[in-house]
């Protein structure tokens, strides 16, 4: 394999597997933000509200395969509550969900090890992910920087920076031309079938589903291969 792409939450990084209590939180400390900020909403309709608002941009994303930004999410949010707007209430925004994220973040046994010997190999390495409730890439960079994973990697294509979301082809397109590799020299490895071994063989690449314990199954798409154990990787290679 000339490159090898990697998605990066639960593949790379482990982070909740239910994200409703997470969400709960963050609404908690957005009123209390938006309250402190003019905000005149009462909590039940600003809590429905903002729920209502993520669960929608949920299913946006996974039917037209675009990101939606944080920030305009809580411009959208903050303003509707009657809030005195401006980035400064974005950015301590956009912190409460990135600290809901830091609650439970786990650099997944043996990848940094893993990533080595994919280098020792010779590979180009490569990174697509979808970015959290869409933060910016500066977020997923820091857990990158926290782990000591950013150094292993050639190219890094995040959705909140390009506007599109697995399993958008052209996400896999861009990280192989990226990298100077065409499809047959290239391998994709995620946890999702839905976004990553879906979006990997819509282009012709090598899909290797990383098994995790967030998982959606679908009979319909079928992985190359699969692997629990990263040791697992090195005989695809």
């Amino acid at each position: 394999m000339k490159a090898v792409i990697f998605d990066l939450g639960h593949t790379l990084i482990d982070y909740y597997h239910d994200w409703a209590g997470p969400e709960e939180r963050i609404v908690s400390r957005l009123y209390s933000l938006a309250t402190d900020t003019g905000g005149r909403t009462q909590e039940p309709e600003f809590r429905r509200s903002v729920l209502a608002t993520l669960e929608g941009n949920r299913d946006l994303k996974l039917q037209d395969m675009l990101e939606i930004p944080l920030e305009r999410v809580l411009d959208r949010i903050f303003s509707s509550a009657g809030c005195r707007v401006d980035e400064g209430l974005i950015q301590e925004g956009m912190e409460l969900f990135y600290e809901a994220l830091k609650e439970d973040r786990r650099l997944v046994p043996g990848t940094l090890e893993m990533l080595q010997r994919v280098r020792d190999r010779g590979c180009s390495i490569g990174l697509i992910s979808d970015v959290a409730w869409g933060l910016p890439s500066e977020y997923p960079l820091r857990d990158m920087k926290h782990f000591r994973l950013e150094t292993y990697f050639d190219d890094m294509i995040f959705s909140s920076d390009i506007g599109l979301r697995k399993p958008n082809p052209r996400m896999f397109k861009m990280a192989m031309f990226n990298l100077g590799a065409d499809r047959n020299e290239s391998m994709y490895i995620g946890n999702s079938l839905q976004a990553d071994v879906k979006g990997a063989k819509s282009v012709g690449m090598k899909a290797v589903l990383k098994k995790s314990g967030y998982f959606q199954p679908d009979d319909s798409i079928v992985p190359d291969h699969t692997v629990d154990d990263w040791k697992e990787l090195d005989e695809l290679l």
